[in-house]
């Protein structure tokens, strides 16, 4: 483990704020948020604003408050490894990307280490937090999403939630505390049984199983409940993969309760719609996500859970699109909610890359036309997932590899070969390390 895990921001550039549109005689494409959506929008315009032969006329600006991309679809991995296999500094190398690293074979785009307070429409102007901003000329808004606690009394305050690298290390060093050798019995209640839920819940079996073997406390009982306040757990998925997911659930020792809906929390206690009273030790918390908070000050219209409203062709504005979380796109075809998730988030992303260069290029813009189904991976505890890749499905161990084969696909196409076989050899490493 060489590396620190810390890492200096990127071109921060403060000596010429703020940047003028056409300051140099090159116009501004600010992209906000450097998650699965916004770096495939950056890449993708890179290439295509590079092959017209226009970077010369525009500048790409990344906008992000961390100096790296995380990889979220491992967080669950990272709160299920012992802190004697892995420091957090080591998981650190195997999850977080140095921007740097993404955009040092591209030259001409900049990295700004910000974060956003206030975007203006009108004056096409974003402000940061430092007090420091930037004018636009085309923006995407790609920000992601915040845990949602529902507003439900104690739940903030008492639940762990697992969104964050930060969050994923609380977690994994909450359970390690309150697993001694003189525990007897140690309940965990992770609520909300969507992909997140169910992955962490099954992860989490071997993680407990390892602890107890190293410190000798054999006579511990752990108890992992999933509670879901929906009919079913894994809501939107088709009824083999929740059945296959059940199934092996119940293979691994994790209880499941549906219908159940957290009204209140206090410090040992979870208080159901129904009336039940559930005890824990520790209660995580995975039951659902919304739009970031800072949306609300963009001046753009947005739906009742807070995501920006867009049109067909996924812009909210002239000139200003947003996608994946942050984002309000229904299906047209059924006004349902898209699924969010990295496929969608990294499909919209081209889409609207592309009709950044249509405007540019004043040519025809492509409407965003969701597909009937996305590719997915879930992993239900050790080398076993549930893998659709529409025109195959793989369950087990194959579904496991096809994940793997899936990660690697992605870190080649955002990081030279080379690191990006490094990292996906690390992630593996450390994420088999409790198996």
């Amino acid at each position: 483990c060489h590396e620190s895990g810390l890492h200096p921001y990127v071109s921060r550039e403060p000596s010429n704020y703020p940047m003028k549109i056409l300051e140099g005689g090159r116009r501004n494409i600010v992209i906000l948020g450097a998650g699965f959506g916004g770096i495939t929008a950056l890449l993708t315009l890179y290439r295509r604003l590079r092959r017209q032969r226009l970077l010369g006329r525009y500048r790409l600006i990344l906008v992000n408050k961390s100096a790296q991309h995380l990889y979220t679809p491992a967080l669950y991995e990272i709160a299920s490894i012992p802190r004697g296999e892995a420091s957090a500094i080591c998981l650190k190398s195997a999850i977080c990307i140095h921007i740097e690293d993404i955009i040092s074979r591209y030259p001409g785009i900049r990295f700004l280490g910000e974060e956003v307070a206030a975007l203006n429409p009108q004056a096409r102007a974003i402000t940061f937090r430092s007090g420091e901003g930037i004018s636009f000329d085309y923006a995407l808004v790609a920000l992601g999403s915040e845990t949602n606690f529902f507003n439900i009394p104690g739940l903030k305050e008492q639940a762990y939630p697992i969104k964050t690298f930060e969050d994923a290390v609380r977690l994994r060093n909450r359970a390690q505390e309150l697993l001694t050798p003189s525990t007897r019995t140690l309940r965990v209640l992770i609520g909300g049984a969507g992909a997140t839920g169910v992955e962490l819940s099954a992860e989490f079996v071997n993680f407990l199983r390892q602890e107890k073997a190293r410190l000798g406390a054999r006579a511990c009982r752990e108890e992992i409940l999933l509670l879901e306040a929906s009919p079913e757990i894994l809501p939107g998925f088709g009824n083999d993969i929740v059945h296959t997911a059940r199934a092996r659930l119940r293979k691994l020792g994790v209880k499941v309760k549906t219908g159940a809906a957290v009204t209140e929390v206090t410090l040992a206690k979870v208080l159901l719609r129904d009336g039940a009273s559930l005890p824990y030790d520790l209660l995580v918390w995975a039951g659902g996500v919304k739009p970031v908070e800072v949306v609300k000050s963009f001046g753009l219209a947005l739906d009742a859970r807070g995501g920006v409203i867009t049109n067909a062709f996924l812009e909210a504005k002239p000139g200003i699109y947003a996608i994946g979380d942050c984002a309000s796109f229904g299906d047209p075809n059924t006004g349902t909610p898209l699924p969010r998730n990295v496929p969608v988030a990294e499909a919209e992303a081209r889409v609207a890359a592309k009709n950044i260069l249509a405007a540019i290029t004043d040519s025809r813009k492509q409407p965003f036309r969701p597909l009937r189904s996305y590719p997915f991976i879930l992993a239900v505890g050790g080398k076993y997932a549930l893998t659709d890749l529409v025109i195959l499905k793989l369950f087990g161990f194959l579904g496991w590899m096809a994940k793997q084969l899936v990660e690697l696909r992605y870190l080649l196409f955002i990081l030279p070969p080379v690191k990006a076989i490094r990292m996906w050899l690390r992630g593996m490493y450390y994420s088999t390390r409790n198996d």
